[in-house]
């Protein structure tokens, strides 16, 4: 299975610098709507001169009129509004014999422009764009990618082939985090934690590990891959591999939750795969 870019819309690195964050919010603007909003004054006045006119030129009670005459026309109520005359605006047209549309004027902020991030800032902004793929996922058309049951408690509890792509160059050590998408008691739920890989990996294989990997505790107090939610449940999984600029030094046993703090401390990278498990 090709792999595909992932998006942050979970357990992404936030930096710790305002300028990552500015990097981060590059996609969030704000938009203020000023259409049908005004103080009155000379609109008002040439609104209401508009209706009047076009009201007068009118014949009462014609039938039959093409659609670019200035004749009235019956609205729902039986009240008659005046066609659109030419040259004359929209806006005059739509408030006829109505009044002009009133109300505060909105304040539009002054102030200087946020400036945009610079080339150094943007390479240390952590993004989801390092593409992470399982070949071991179960797929079909409209549905979710979900673990087999060999994936799980109800199988060999073997952790799946994972496959990616996008790693920068100048990463100095990978982490793998496997979490629960909700939390629970308030708190992240770590399925599945590994430091200390190589940023030269590209795949890591069926239920293996390579040489130099550093396995944490995970949140059943075992230092292993396991999933195995309570029977009955539908959970989602979240696969989140990080790819950080220097290298954390963890040891065997590591704390998951300590550890993913001192990676969002980093700037870094991070590609993301959720899957889910039906357990009956």
């Amino acid at each position: 299975m090709a792999p595909k870019p992932a998006t942050d819309g979970f357990l992404a690195a936030r930096a710790k610098t305002a300028s990552a964050r500015i990097t981060l919010a590059l996609a969030a603007a704000a938009v203020l709507a000023l259409a049908g909003c005004g103080g009155g004054g000379s609109d008002a006045s040439s609104t209401a001169t508009a209706g009047s006119s076009a009201s007068a030129d009118a014949p009462a009670g014609s039938e039959g009129a093409s659609p670019s005459a200035s004749s009235p026309s019956e609205g729902p109520q039986g009240s008659k509004q005046a066609a659109q005359a030419p040259g004359q605006s929209p806006k005059a047209s739509a408030t006829q014999g109505q009044g002009a549309k009133t109300g505060k004027p909105i304040t539009i902020p002054k102030g200087e422009p946020e400036s945009a991030p610079t080339p150094a800032e943007r390479q240390q902004a952590t993004v989801a764009d390092i593409a992470l793929a399982s070949p071991d996922l179960q797929t079909a058309p409209g549905a979710a990618a979900t673990l087999a049951a060999a994936n799980t408690c109800d199988g060999s509890n073997t952790s799946p082939s994972l496959v990616w792509q996008g790693v920068p160059p100048a990463s100095a050590e990978l982490v793998l985090l496997v979490m629960n998408s909700q939390p629970v008691q308030g708190k992240l739920f770590f399925d599945w934690a590994v430091a200390g890989l190589s940023p030269d990996l590209t795949s890591l294989e069926t239920g293996r590990l390579p040489a130099g990997a550093v396995l944490g505790q995970n949140s059943f107090g075992k230092e292993s891959y396991e999933i195995c939610p309570p029977k009955g449940s539908a959970e989602t999984y979240i696969f989140a591999l990080y790819a950080l600029p220097e290298p954390l030094g963890a040891s065997r046993g590591f704390d998951p939750q300590r550890l993913r703090e001192a990676i969002l401390a980093q700037a870094g990278n991070v590609g993301l795969l959720a899957a889910a498990y039906v357990r009956g």
